[in-house]
């Protein structure tokens, strides 16, 4: 299960271990695990997307 994030600022990103370093730009929405969401949120580096009924979009 992953969790979609929008990005706050823009930098490198890397998920899992094995995956590749992708650049991401402020405002760019993408799928990543809940766990890499809340680091980010955390570090304020991005915001959790939802549907605007408080609930949080998953791509499964």
């Amino acid at each position: 299960m992953k969790v979609l994030i929008q990005i706050t600022k823009p930098g490198k990103y890397k998920d899992q271990a094995w995956e590749p370093t992708k650049m991401k730009s402020k405002g760019e929405v993408f799928a990543v695990t809940p766990s890499y969401a809340a680091q980010l949120i955390e570090k304020e580096q991005a915001v959790l997307v939802d549907n605007g009924s408080e609930n949080i979009l998953i791509d499964a």
